[in-house]
């Protein structure tokens, strides 16, 4: 693995064995085979790995760590791997500072009870 100094990488999920570290209620849901996903290197112990999460449950916060990181969406590890849909997407949630609303997955979505719209 090609180790980037900005510690992030986007990807398509090679297997559905990975869990997303995202917000609850999504946290610790799987991320589908070929899932655009999005990788945070972490150090545990000495021992250096990703913790993945849909690209849909990236937050506002991870976009700005990323940009005091990188320069532009495309200096992403893992960036020039892409689709041109993928590659559009990422730049305009850069630009934007979050993802768009439509690339959420469901699972990440607060059931209608617990947004306080039905009791």
């Amino acid at each position: 693995m090609a180790e980037k100094p900005s510690g992030y990488r986007v990807e398509y999920s090679p297997s559905a064995r990975a869990k997303c570290k995202g917000p609850k209620p999504c946290a610790g849901t799987p991320i589908g085979k070929g899932e655009l996903r999005v990788g945070t290197l972490v150090d545990m112990r000495g021992v250096t790995s990703f913790t993945w999460r849909h690209w849909g449950c990236i937050t506002k916060k991870i976009f700005e760590n990323m940009k005091k990181s990188l320069d532009e969406a495309s200096d992403l590890d893992g960036y020039d791997d892409l689709t041109a849909e993928d590659k559009a997407k990422i730049i305009k949630a850069w630009q934007d500072g979050h993802v768009a609303d439509e690339d959420i997955p469901d699972s990440a979505r607060k059931p209608a009870e617990e947004e306080g719209e039905e009791k």
